[in-house]
């Protein structure tokens, strides 16, 4: 699998398209010739590892339960490891999940990530999923992806869609967007 710091800016970019805030921001920088990331440190956090070993439980633990689900949809979307506990943190002010380091997702893989089931999404996500199209996938992320990773992402988009749908069919809405 391919390894890039530009994936990071895609996974930014993107989560930007769809209107969700679940990764910090990442800009491109070159220091000392070599081109990278600068991401904003989480200040305020716990890795998800951490949290999990010291036994810390959320205040709410459907809406945090909701939220690591949500970031499941994200990592599909990406094709980027699913809840790797190395790469998820919580705030500890009010439990926010976000996720870092992209820089080996977007496989041009036309397929969801296997293991990681969809089983909700925010309505906020899942509209942005319906309004996301390829020319504005094209125009944001064209300088970090190849073609053929920008079609695998827009194939996946459409299967997640599918998903998100079956559930809401089998299940009904309220089950499933939150």
């Amino acid at each position: 699998m391919a390894d890039s710091y530009k994936y990071d800016i895609a996974a930014y970019e993107l989560t930007k398209l769809l209107g969700v805030q679940m990764i910090p921001p990442v800009v491109e920088r070159e220091i000392e010739g070599r081109k990278g990331t600068l991401q904003v440190r989480l200040e305020n956090c716990i890795r998800e590892k951490d949290r999990r070993r010291k036994k810390l439980e959320p205040p709410n633990p459907k809406t945090f339960s909701n939220a690591l689900e949500e970031v499941k949809v994200l990592e599909n979307l990406t094709y980027d490891e699913c809840q790797d506990a190395d790469d998820l943190y919580v705030h500890r002010d009010d439990w926010r999940v976000c996720r870092v380091d992209f820089s080996e997702a977007f496989a041009p893989m036309s397929e969801l990530m296997p293991g990681c089931g969809i089983t909700v999404c925010s309505r906020k996500f899942y509209e942005g999923l319906l309004k996301l199209d390829e020319e504005s996938v094209k125009s944001a992320l064209g300088r970090y992806l190849s073609i053929e990773e920008i079609g695998a992402l827009l194939n996946r988009k459409d299967l997640i869609i599918t998903k998100i749908k079956a559930l809401i069919g089998e299940k009904g809405e309220e089950a499933v967007l939150f």
